[in-house]
């Protein structure tokens, strides 16, 4: 673990973080300097202890997603790329790999959880063009023939489908509102999606959200929420990268939907 940590004004300026408690603050900073060179912390409760904070205050990081934790009891911090950024050199690797392999890097240097219910992972990666597809589901070297057959696809009526998208939505998108129940609205609303994703994955999707900035409520106070982004004008807007980071930080280039 190295000697000298930094941390981003982008993520610890912005409102949300200011608008912890300073406790809370004062954890995160904490915890960003005993993380290893991959941002992830092994004891996250003794680091807590050590410096007078609470649990509570632990579990404000991870409710707000500037930490991600697993079921290890390990945390990872998740703007660590965007904080710190180590020479290869003098890297020296994380030793939870399991837990590494359950997060993927987005394109804006973020760390997004991507299990699920069905144990679906997807494997970390530096930031590509190329977004995730249905062949990076894990398995023991079973590939799915088409992006149609993934597990987000919705082609029936079985309520499972709707359910798998739901689950996908709340693991990746931490930023935002989780989803606790389903409707026939809501079944209408994912199944006319596909209309518009147009070969895009609800994950490619939801990593998409979770990465803008807007979106998410990193750039200002608002934030979008499940029911909004389905919308068919909101969600074609995501698609065509209106909400991507370049955009959100020259509003004057983006034109936002009306059906906020």
């Amino acid at each position: 673990m190295g000697n000298h940590r930094m941390f981003s004004n982008a993520i610890i300026d912005s409102d949300k973080f200011l608008d912890m408690p300073l406790t809370t603050q004062a954890l995160y900073f904490h915890l960003g300097m005993k993380a290893d060179d991959d941002g992830f912390v092994g004891n996250p409760k003794k680091v807590t202890r050590s410096v007078n904070c609470t649990e509570d205050d632990l579990k404000i990081l991870i409710a707000k997603g500037f930490l991600i934790s697993f079921e290890s009891g390990v945390i990872v911090i998740t703007h660590w790329h965007i904080h710190n950024s180590i020479r290869k050199d003098r890297k020296k690797d994380t030793i939870f790999l399991d837990e590494k392999k359950q997060l993927f890097l987005s394109e804006s240097m973020v760390y997004i959880d991507s299990t699920n219910e069905n144990n679906c992972l997807t494997t970390i990666r530096q930031p590509t063009v190329n977004q995730l597809t249905a062949q990076e589901k894990i398995g023991k070297g079973k590939a799915i023939k088409e992006n149609k057959s993934s597990s987000t696809a919705v082609d029936g009526e079985q309520s499972n489908d709707y359910q798998a998208v739901v689950d996908k939505f709340n693991s990746i998108c931490k930023s935002l509102p989780r989803v606790k129940s389903l409707n026939d609205e809501r079944r209408k609303a994912i199944k006319n999606a596909q209309k518009v994703l147009d070969g895009m994955t609800f994950d490619e999707l939801f990593s998409k959200i979770e990465s803008s900035d807007f979106l998410t409520g990193r750039g200002g106070k608002w934030s979008c929420c499940f029911d909004w982004i389905l919308k068919p004008t909101n969600l074609t807007k995501i698609v065509e990268g209106n909400y991507n980071n370049l955009s959100c930080n020259n509003p004057s280039n983006t034109t936002y939907s009306e059906e906020w």
